[in-house]
């Protein structure tokens, strides 16, 4: 089967089991208040199991995913909490045990690799690598994705849009024309470029849900326009939704969905790509998500991997395999199936037998005379 369903962030099927399958994070103001009372080592070993539980937990659904027949998960941003951030003085060498949550981190990838479970990271809509209200939210976004993408090495993750770090481009060029749209491209490149290595092999960008970057745009200026001017065309993940608020428009004409999510396809050169496929709550709330797929993603033949974007999450996606039911066949109904075409077979055969044992056998003699048959 092409199509490939992925799970995003969050588990609601293992949060009904226990309500401590959840991700948690003390907040800046609220780890402040906890050095202050108690003083920052007790307020950095709450960071710490906070972090502890939130691996332990990404690992367990991890497990959870390759047990319900999920190939893909994009890991929760919210995994570190605070110390994601940027603007906050510390890091993971800084936390007590830091030793666990290295192991922990590796025990990550470690099961991603035997369950066969792919991964994928997606900052949120504010991290940008073009703003031009603010600089400092562009050198912010460098440190976020870097981030990452040395969460990602920690994990064991390979160096390239096998694990790719999704970015959606929200920020807007100047005017709408040409020119300006490859100005944007050249600046958005060479800030891309400040980038560590690894994250720069592992960021694919998404058409966004408004403004100018359509998926046709994406594919022409950051793609297309890339190659030619700076000899690197980004990786491009496609999202249906935004595909039907903001259009792909030639000559007035939309794009038809097959032809972006194909050219999409390309521009992963032999990596199976990780798209998002959602659905709307309702025509009056296009953003809104919906809480489940009204039917199962299409196969546009192509090998990809859907990261189903819906509030019910996993509820969802499983929901969608028992209604196509189980991909292979039970072992038990194989034994049946197979018990039931034996016994046909041989009854079959026994039958024919008997049918010529009542039957006079014709034989031949050494010199090839009949001696025996039918009257």
């Amino acid at each position: 089967m092409n199509t490939k369903y992925g799970l995003v962030c969050v588990s609601k099927i293992l949060q009904q089991e226990d309500k401590s399958n959840s991700f948690v994070g003390v907040t800046r103001k609220a780890y402040a208040e906890l050095a202050s009372e108690k003083g920052d080592q007790e307020a950095r070993k709450k960071l710490k199991d906070e972090i502890l539980h939130n691996l332990n937990l990404t690992v367990k659904i991890i497990d959870f995913c390759r047990d319900s027949g999920i190939d893909h998960y994009r890991l929760n941003t919210s995994i570190f909490g605070i110390l994601s951030d940027p603007s906050f003085d510390l890091s993971v060498h800084d936390l007590p045990q830091k030793n666990e949550i290295f192991e922990a981190i590796k025990e990550i990838g470690r099961t991603s690799i035997t369950k066969g479970v792919s991964l994928s990271l997606q900052p949120d809509k504010f991290c940008k690598l073009i703003d031009d209200n603010d600089e400092g939210v562009v050198e912010k976004s460098i440190k976020e994705i870097n981030f990452y993408s040395w969460f990602l090495d920690q994990i064991g993750a390979q160096e390239n849009i096998s694990a790719p770090i999704h970015l959606h481009l929200n920020s807007q060029p100047e005017k709408q024309d040409h020119d300006s749209y490859c100005d944007f491209a050249d600046r958005f490149y060479e800030n891309f470029k400040e980038l560590d290595t690894n994250a720069q092999k592992r960021l694919v960008l998404k058409n966004a849900d408004h403004g100018v970057w359509s998926a046709f745009n994406l594919f022409k200026y950051l793609h297309v326009y890339c190659f030619e001017e700076h000899d690197f065309g980004f990786p491009l993940a496609y999202n249906n939704l935004f595909d039907v608020i903001n259009p792909s428009k030639i000559d007035n004409s939309i794009v038809e969905q097959q032809i972006n999510v194909g050219a999409f396809h390309e521009t992963w050169h032999g990596v199976v790509p990780v798209f998002t496929w959602t659905e709307s709550k309702s025509a009056e709330q296009p953003r809104a998500l919906a809480n489940e797929l009204s039917s199962h993603i299409p196969d546009f033949g192509y090998q990809i991997k859907w990261e189903v974007d819906v509030s019910d999450k996993d509820i969802a996606i499983l929901k969608l395999f028992s209604e196509e039911g189980p991909s292979r066949i039970s072992e038990e109904a194989l034994r049946k199936m197979t018990r039931g075409r034996y016994e046909k077979v041989t009854n079959n055969y026994n039958a024919l037998y008997e049918a010529a044992r009542q039957t006079k056998i014709v034989t031949q003699d050494d010199q090839g005379e009949i001696i025996g048959g039918q009257d």
